[in-house]
C-alpha cells in the first residue's frame, strides 16, 4: 500500500493514508515522499479537512486486504460506494492495474518463494539496459530505493502475490495484473489463513494461467518444491496452446543450469557472488551474479529466461551487464551491521524452505562465521504447527538457533507452533545443537541467551529472519555491541 501511495504521489495526486503501526523501511519511505499517515483508524481520516484540504470527500479510496468488513473507515466508505459519479472504492490490485500496468507488457513474478527478490532482479536488469520499466515490488530494491513506479518504458514488472485482494474480492491479487508473461518460482502450501490446502493454492495459479496472454516461464518440475503442481500447470498451458518454458538444474529444462559456484566477483574482489553457466535455446551463456545461494541462482536464471522469452534481452553482454547491476533488496540478506566478531543480517524468510535456503546461502557468503539463526514465526502459516517437521529440518545447518514464541493471537492455541517442542526435536535430531538452541517468549530473553552462547565462539553471524519487527532484536543487538565497544 505504501508503494502504490508513492506511485500516485508521483502522478501529482494528493495522497494520505491510515494504518496500524508502520515500521522502517516503509515508514521512512512515506516520510521522505511527503505522504502523511495516521497510525490510528478513524472516519476523520477520510475527511479532506483533516489533511488541510477544502474538499471533504476523497475522489478515490484504495482499501488494503488487511481491512475487514465492518472496519470503521471501510464502513464509512461503503456508504459512499453507490455514489459512483463522485467517488470510487478500489482494491490495491485494481488501482495498480489501472494507474500503472495499463496496456504495457506485464511481467508477473509469482510463486510461493522468492517473489520479491526475483521481481527486484527483473526490474534492475531492465533498468540497467535502459528499458525504464514500471514495477511494483513488495520490498524496497536497493537499485531504486522504493518499491513502485509507473515507469516510462513499455514493460511493467509486478510481484504477483497469491494472497486475497480485498474483503469484497477474495480472489488472488495477481489475477488483476493483466499478465503477458508469468515467471513462476514454484508452488507449495502457504497462507494457511486463507487457503485450506495445496489444492486451493493450485486452483488460483490455474486461474492466473488462464488470464496470461503470451506465456509462462516456470521452474522445472524436477527442481520444484511440489513437482505435481508444475506438471498440472504445464498440461493446462499446453491444452490452451500457451507457451510453457522451464528452467532449472534438470537436464530436461529448456534453460538448464550447467554450473553454479560461489566465487569472488570480477568487478569487486572483496565480494562473494555466484558464477552461473546456462544452456538455453539460443546457446550457452555464462556470467556472474552478485546474489548468492542455489535458490538465488534459480531465481536469476528464471529472470533471464523470462526476459529472453519476452523479447527484452537476447545478447550475452546484456545478460552480464544487467545482472551485475543488481544491488539487493532491503530485508533480504541485508547486512545491517558489522563489528570485529559480529555481523548482523536482516532477512524476510518466514517459510521452512526459505529458511533452509537462506542459511545455506549465508554459509557460502560468510564461510568463516558461526551462524546464529534467529526466527520469529509471525506469518499465518509459520505461527501454526502445520509445518513443524519442515521447521525442524530447516534449522539443522545453523550453529545456533534462537526462536521466539508466536505472537499471532488469532491462531487457536491448539494450532500454534510450539517452539519449545521444536527446539527439543531439533536437538534430538541434531545433537551438535544441544546447548545451542533456545526458545523464549521475548526478544530480550533470546538476546540474553545469545550473548552467553556467543562468548568464545569467534566470529558470529546473527541471521535474523522475520516478516515483522521481531521485538526490536536487531536495533537492540546493534546498540548493545556499540555500548560494549
Amino acid at each position: 500500500m505504501g508503494s502504490i501511495a508513492g506511485l500516485l504521489k508521483d502522478k501529482g495526486l494528493f495522497v494520505s493514508g491510515s494504518d496500524g503501526p508502520i515500521y522502517p523501511p516503509m515508514s521512512d519511505f512515506l516520510r521522505d515522499r511527503g505522504i502523511p499517515v495516521r497510525s490510528e483508524y478513524s472516519v476523520e481520516n477520510l475527511k479532506g479537512s483533516t489533511w488541510g484540504l477544502d474538499k471533504e470527500r476523497p475522489d478515490i479510496v484504495i482499501v488494503g486486504n488487511a481491512i475487514s468488513k465492518g472496519h470503521v473507515e471501510a464502513s464509512a466508505v461503503e456508504e459512499w460506494v453507490s455514489d459512483a459519479h463522485s467517488f470510487r472504492r478500489m482494491s490495491f490490485p485494481e488501482a495498480l492495474a489501472e494507474y500503472a500496468i495499463q496496456d504495457k507488457q506485464s511481467l508477473v513474478v509469482a510463486g510461493t518463494h522468492g517473489k520479491t527478490t526475483t521481481a527486484s532482479i527483473t526490474a534492475a536488469v531492465l533498468e540497467a539496459l535502459g528499458k525504464e520499466p514500471g514495477f511494483f515490488i513488495g520490498g524496497i530494491p536497493l537499485n531504486f530505493g522504493y518499491g513502485c513506479r509507473a515507469g516510462t518504458g513499455s514493460v511493467f514488472v509486478s510481484e504477483g502475490d497469491e494472497y486475497d485482494t480485498a474483503y469484497w474480492d477474495k480472489g488472488s491479487k495477481f489475477l488483476h495484473y493483466r499478465p503477458s508473461w508469468v515467471l513462476c518460482t514454484g508452488v507449495e502450501f502457504d497462507h494457511a489463513d486463507i487457503f485450506a490446502d495445496l489444492a486451493a493454492i493450485e486452483a488460483t495459479f490455474t486461474k492466473l494461467l488462464g488470464l496470461t496472454r503470451e506465456g509462462w516461464v516456470c521452474i522445472h518440475p524436477d527442481d520444484a518444491p511440489v513437482a505435481s503442481s508444475i506438471l498440472d500447470l504445464e498440461a493446462k498451458a499446453k491444452a490452451r496452446g500457451l507457451p510453457f518454458v522451464t528452467y532449472g538444474f534438470s537436464p530436461k529444462a529448456d534453460y538448464q543450469i550447467l554450473a553454479v559456484r560461489a566465487e569472488r566477483l570480477p568487478w569487486d574482489n572483496t565480494q562473494v557472488g555466484t558464477f552461473i553457466a546456462v544452456n538455453t535455446p539460443k546457446g550457452k551463456f555464462q556470467w556472474h551474479s552478485p546474489t548468492i545461494g542455489r535458490h538465488n541462482a534459480l531465481n536469476v536464471v528464471g529472470v533471464m529466461a523470462t526476459l529472453m522469452q519476452a523479447g527484452q534481452i537476447s545478447k550475452a553482454e546484456e545478460i552480464a551487464k544487467g545482472f551485475a547491476s543488481f544491488r539487493g533488496v532491503k530485508r533480504r540478506q541485508e547486512e545491517r551491521a558489522r563489528f570485529d566478531e559480529l555481523v548482523v543480517i536482516d532477512d524476510f524468510a518466514h517459510h521452512p524452505r526459505a529458511i533452509h535456503e537462506t542459511i545455506e546461502a549465508i554459509k557460502q557468503r560468510y564461510p568463516d562465521f558461526k551462524i546464529a539463526a534467529f526466527f520469529e514465526p509471525r506469518s499465518a502459516t509459520s505461527a501454526r504447527n502445520i509445518l513443524f517437521e519442515d521447521f525442524v529440518n530447516s534449522f539443522r545447518r545453523a550453529d545456533g538457533v534462537f526462536l521466539i514464541a508466536p505472537t499471532k493471537h488469532n491462531v487457536p492455541v491448539e494450532q500454534r507452533l510450539k517452539v519449545d517442542a521444536l527446539i527439543a526435536e531439533l536437538t534430538k535430531r541434531e545433537p551438535s545443537l544441544s546447548g545451542s538452541a533456545f526458545a523464549s517468549p521475548t526478544g530480550d530473553g533470546l538476546l540474553e541467551s545469545f550473548w552467553t552462547w556467543s562468548k568464545g565462539r569467534g566470529k558470529i553471524l546473527a541471521l535474523v529472519m522475520s516478516n515483522g519487527p521481531f521485538d526490536g532484536i536487531i536495533p537492540k543487538m546493534i546498540e548493545h555491541k556499540h555500548a560494549m565497544d
